[in-house]
């Protein structure tokens, strides 16, 4: 709860993100236009003006402003969100100097750094921050990645930071004498890097440069997308799948088929395997590949258009969809805009609200991380929980790893991570040496206990009671087997904050569906945007709806924080993976209901002309550009005079094919950095398609310190995208399976050594054997 809160939002889409957020939080927004500043974002829209207003604008104040009424109307906020194309543009706008309790300057590359003011765009920014080079079919230009993810992601990890600054502060009318603001810092780059998923360490950790395979995921198979007799369906079967996967099929002698034994030899023999599914499934429509999949359980999606989105049946029965009757639709319907990917319900019988105690750092001083004294336990697996504990972890919570002595065993951890190992083999104890687990587990304490024995489940419930969150991303039943359900986390603390993110949602005809992000993605609309044209579709290869999941879990919980501290009382919040990336899709969404429903158009774009990806110098080297103006546009035939200067924005995208011709003649005699470098000169939005070497070999990269390498693993890893104070925090490595047992038993409960030992059975270091 924000009610109360006055926020004032100036920019693009990221800051309307963050605005949307604040609004259903309940705080009073206002968003500005100073000066002529929104024509810096108006091309760069992927849907109409109404649909994105709709989306991202209701409820807020609309004001427009200059800039010196603009530095009077933020002065006294308690939160502004400025977010400009450059870092001087911040300073233009005067963020610096205004008195808010929280200040959150977005930009593309950060208010510091060698390439700060750089020109960019969304398409740019993808291809530098390595999404684009690893996104399409190998020999075909690389897919740029559409709609506003990047600006959403931005957004999220804005609303994160200014709640996590407002705990930081503590409770309490601000005062003359403590009106110190705190300044927040986040690039767009930045946030890419930071939601990477294996693609930097499989670099750092295995050697290896991950390369664009389709739909494929590469490392485990099957998994891509098939044709069906009336659509496609995405099959993401890792190993633990296989079985359920050859009934699914019904072809259960491929279980005894030696060429398809196990992961590795799918993989050896992935064409072979790949006709057999794509044979099989050709003839066979969509609902019957989806019931069967609901029978035996295995992870399968059923790809959705922007219109079978709005028709799904389960985001109708879970209420996903918020009204709006005052704008009809084609159809004289109301319509339906997604809500957020996360509810928060409170439970009104709790006691009064615990005042969090806010520590200082070891050394006295009084800076401290916003979030010191928050206690979360986590139980979180695979990718998109951890990595919202993360951002909260990073941040200075106390968070507890709490894992089963079997999470890290060999029946979890593959004989070969999709990360690969730190060290760059298994060692002597390869539960603790995965490379995935280091990069998303860190600033963490570990304990390992079996919640199935009496002692272990005890030990839970009374680490529950001195908890603030718990979070858990199993499915829907799991917590309801351990008999640990909200009901019973709440009776051991009233004002618990329980979040839990099962793939579907707790309830709805898909509750009880496996739910992997490659799955889950096609499922969600973005598959029919992203590809080499409408009858061409492609997943991203970046599993999405996981970090989408992760950065909203990190909002949910401060959000709940907020409202407990606020109100009392137990607070359950649910997050689900689909309606998360669903929801990011909402401007297109809103405007199948308006008019005609978007389709894919490759790598061009509805507003900017020209705008691709084009070939440069060397083997699979490429760039990316787009021209959001026609100041854009003149600098670009400054470069390249054979091309027409005059020409408007409408007639760009009439000639767009030969405007590539051109621009791509002249790219491919050039480096992708040479020919990046003579762009931005010329004030030309443009990045080179990045893959790893590059972007370890960036000085804006460098000089934002993007990658931070922790105590006993000298292994570069992605850092927090939110700044605070000017650098990335310092950061502590993962924890060993265990590791923190007894300090934990000691500091949240006081149990002394027969304590612990009364509770040893329970409680492991390593997996059994």
């Amino acid at each position: 709860m924000s009610e109360g809160l006055t926020v004032v939002e100036i920019g693009g889409y990221a800051a309307g993100y963050a605005g949307r957020l604040f609004v259903h939080a309940g705080a009073d927004v206002t968003r500005l236009a100073v000066g002529d500043s929104s024509s810096c974002w108006d091309s760069q829209r992927w849907a109409s003006q109404r649909a994105t207003d709709l989306y991202l604008h209701a409820g807020k104040r609309l004001r427009d402003a200059t800039v010196a009424a603009a530095r009077e109307l933020t002065a006294e906020a308690d939160v502004v969100i400025c977010e400009a194309p450059t870092a001087d543009a911040i300073d233009d706008i005067g963020l610096t100097s205004l008195t808010p309790r929280v200040s959150v300057a977005l930009t593309p590359y950060g208010l510091t750094g060698p390439r700060c003011n750089w020109q960019s765009t969304n398409h740019s920014l993808l291809a530098c921050g390595g999404y684009t080079g690893i996104m399409g079919d190998p020999g075909r230009a690389p897919l740029s990645l559409p709609g506003h993810y990047l600006d959403f992601q931005t957004g999220t990890l804005a609303y994160t930071a200014a709640l996590a600054s407002l705990y930081g502060a503590g409770v309490g009318e601000r005062t003359p004498a403590s009106r110190n603001t705190t300044s927040v810092d986040i690039a767009k780059l930045d946030t890419l890097l930071g939601l990477t998923q294996f693609t930097s360490v499989l670099y750092h950790c295995a050697g290896e440069i991950r390369t664009r395979h389709g739909s494929d995921f590469h490392f485990v198979t099957p998994s891509d997308l098939f044709r069906c007799s009336d659509g496609w369906v995405y099959v993401n079967i890792v190993p633990a799948f296989w079985d359920a996967f050859t009934l699914w099929l019904e072809r259960p002698e491929l279980l005894v088929d030696e060429r398809f034994a196990d992961n590795d030899r799918r993989i050896a023999n992935k064409k072979e395997l790949h006709a057999i599914v794509a044979s099989i499934v050709a003839n066979q429509s969509t609902a019957e590949l989806s019931e069967r999949a609901a029978t035996c359980r295995v992870p399968v999606g059923i790809y959705h258009s922007m219109d079978a989105v709005l028709a799904n049946p389960h985001l109708a029965s879970r209420n996903f969809w918020a009204l709006d009757t005052t704008a009809k639709t084609q159809t004289s319907e109301p319509l339906r805009i997604p809500r957020l990917p996360f509810s928060i319900e409170r439970s009104s019988d709790g006691t009064a609200a615990r005042a969090t105690p806010l520590e200082r750092c070891d050394d006295g001083s009084s800076e401290r991380a916003p979030l010191t004294g928050l206690r979360i336990l986590d139980l979180t697996h695979v990718w998109a929980g951890p990595l919202g504990v993360r951002f909260l972890a990073d941040l200075g919570a106390d968070v507890v790893k709490v894992e089963a002595p079997a999470s890290r065993g060999p029946q979890v951890f593959p004989s070969r991570p999709l990360g690969g190992w730190l060290g760059g083999s298994a060692g002597d104890e390869p539960w603790n040496n995965n490379a995935m687990f280091a990069k998303l587990a860190r600033n963490r304490r570990g304990l390992s206990v079996d919640l199935k024995q009496a002692e272990g489940r005890s030990a839970f419930l009374q680490l529950v009671a001195a908890a603030d969150v718990v979070i858990e991303n199993f499915s829907a039943r799991v917590m309801t087997e351990l008999d640990l359900d909200f009901e019973t986390l709440r009776e051991a603390n009233p004002n618990i904050v329980y979040v839990t993110m099962p793939g579907f949602g707790a309830s709805g005809p898909l509750r009880d569906r496996v739910a992997f992000g490659p799955t889950v993605e096609v499922m969600s609309g973005l598959t029919a945007m992203m590809g080499y044209g409408p009858d061409e579709p492609r997943n991203t290869a970046m599993a999405l709806p996981d970090p989408i999941g992760a950065t909203h879990a990190a909002a949910a919980i401060l959000s709940a924080v907020r409202q407990r501290d606020a109100a009392s009382g137990a607070q359950r919040v649910e997050m689900s993976l689909h309606e998360g990336i669903v929801a990011f899709n909402g401007p297109w969404l809103i405007d199948a209901q308006l008019g005609p429903a978007p389709t894919s158009l490759g790598n061009a774009h509805p507003n900017m002309a020209p705008h691709g990806v084009y070939p440069a110098q060397g083997d699979d080297a490429w760039l990316a550009l787009g021209c959001r103006d026609d100041v854009d546009w003149r600098g670009l035939c400054a470069l390249l005079p054979e091309l027409n200067a005059e020409l408007t924005q409408q007639q760009r995208r009439a000639t767009q094919d030969s405007i590539d011709a051109s621009i791509a003649a002249w790219t491919n005699t050039l480096d992708k950095h040479a020919a990046v470098a003579v762009l931005q000169q010329h004030g030309v939005p443009a990045a080179a398609v990045n893959t790893m070497p590059d972007i370890v070999a960036d000085p804006q990269v460098a000089a934002r310190e993007c990658f931070v390498t922790y105590e006993r693993f000298d292994v570069p890893m992605p850092g927090n995208p939110i700044r605070m104070g000017g650098s990335a925090a310092a950061m502590r490595p993962c924890p060993r399976l265990g590791e923190h047992n007894a300090e934990v038993l000691r500091d949240w409960l006081g149990w002394d050594d027969d304590a612990i030992a009364a509770c040893a059975n329970a409680l492991a270091d390593k997996p059994p054997a």
